[in-house]
């Protein structure tokens, strides 16, 4: 039979690590909220006529610092391949007949990603806001 000395201990460390254990996923919550996963895409073309569109990207991480990605607005679908250690990533992307380059960089809040991206040869830059 235990004591009740015992059990209040033993209830303290249980609360404790109860604690120490919700700390922990709190903390962990903004760094889900980027690396492999499906994303809302909110962007403006890269020209000063260039209107926003709307759409969705996949990534995938293929090993620990390649990076995979499937990137769909409207009815037109981009896949690429990149580099990075999951708080920044740098992606060339093809597609529709184009190509291109991106650079993901995580957002400070830790709840996606900020993208600028280019097609090749051109001299104007399109950025998005990529959400989970």
């Amino acid at each position: 039979m235990s004591s009740p000395r015992w059990e209040s201990l033993m209830l303290k460390h249980i609360k404790r690590a109860g604690l120490v254990l919700a700390i922990g996923l709190v903390a962990l919550a903004p760094a889900l909220a980027r690396g492999p996963g499906t994303y809302a895409v909110k962007g403006k073309a890269g020209s000063a006529g260039g209107g926003g569109y709307t759409g969705a990207s996949s990534l995938t991480q293929t090993s620990s610092e390649t990076w995979s990605i499937v990137w769909k607005i409207g009815s037109q679908t981009w896949t690429g391949y990149g580099i990075g250690d999951g708080r920044v990533i740098a992606l060339n992307f093809t597609g529709n007949g184009q190509t291109g380059v991106m650079l993901l960089v995580a957002k400070d809040d830790g709840t996606g990603y900020n993208a600028a991206w280019s097609y090749t040869g051109e001299r104007k830059v399109g950025y998005e806001d990529w959400t989970k």
